[in-house]
């Protein structure tokens, strides 16, 4: 039976995900063993390179369902020329993602972005591959939840404000599981509780690690069907 190995922001620090899956018990050579991560892979970390050839590795043996987010969306907008990318180096850790894909001689932003997708050539078509949401059983996986707007009623969003999804979404008895704001903030801000353990309330599990500062990530084990093993 399959074994799903939950992460989430993990923002450009894979030796965190690799530490804490190993001590959950995932098995890189057991084909049963599959990540399922909810995004926020890259940015403000400094092993964005080795981030993304993790995910490519496991990606190639099927073996990783990848939630799309903000910063993957940060990502394919410059790869792909709708964005300059300047707003996002100055407030979001983006530039470290750049240095670190780019060839140590591209020396301007348009120079940076033709270099990633000349060594690179798959990678917007990864980041394009990533899906919204997943479901197992009663559980339902995202990035940030849902957002709501009068035109739209409650719509899937990778930037959605985690106070109102929590206060206003209707679970239906279903589970949601989602990343993006950081589970210690959560925790202390809805729960008056002093830590950075997964944040758990009603049928909201949050599980952000904030990992760059803690370089603790934050894993969950479900089976496939759906029965939540951690």
């Amino acid at each position: 039976m399959k074994k799903y190995f939950v992460f989430s922001d993990i923002h450009g620090n894979l030796r965190p995900l690799v530490e804490a899956l190993h001590k959950a018990g995932f098995d890189m050579e057991n084909e049963n063993h599959i990540l399922l991560s909810l995004g926020d892979h890259f940015d403000r970390g400094v092993e964005n390179l080795e981030v993304l050839g993790y995910l490519m590795y496991f990606n190639k043996l099927n073996r990783i369902i990848m939630i799309r987010d903000n910063h993957d969306d940060f990502l394919l907008d410059f790869l792909k020329g709708t964005s300059d990318g300047i707003f996002n180096i100055q407030k979001n850790g983006f530039g470290n993602t750049l240095a670190q894909l780019a060839s140590k001689d591209a020396t301007t932003i348009p120079k940076m972005r033709d270099s990633i997708n000349e060594r690179f050539p798959d990678l917007i078509a990864l980041l394009e591959s990533m899906i919204h949401e997943f479901q197992l059983g009663k559980y339902i996986f995202t990035h940030a939840g849902y957002a709501y707007s009068n035109k739209q009623g409650w719509y899937l969003y990778n930037f959605a404000s985690t106070p109102y999804f929590l206060k206003h979404f209707d679970t239906k008895d279903n589970y949601y599981v989602f990343g993006h704001a950081h589970a210690r903030a959560m925790n202390y801000y809805e729960l008056g509780v002093e830590s950075n353990d997964i944040f758990e309330m009603d049928n909201f599990i949050g599980i952000d690690a904030n990992t760059v500062l803690t370089k603790e990530v934050h894993i969950l084990i479900f089976d496939e069907e759906g029965n939540r093993l951690l």
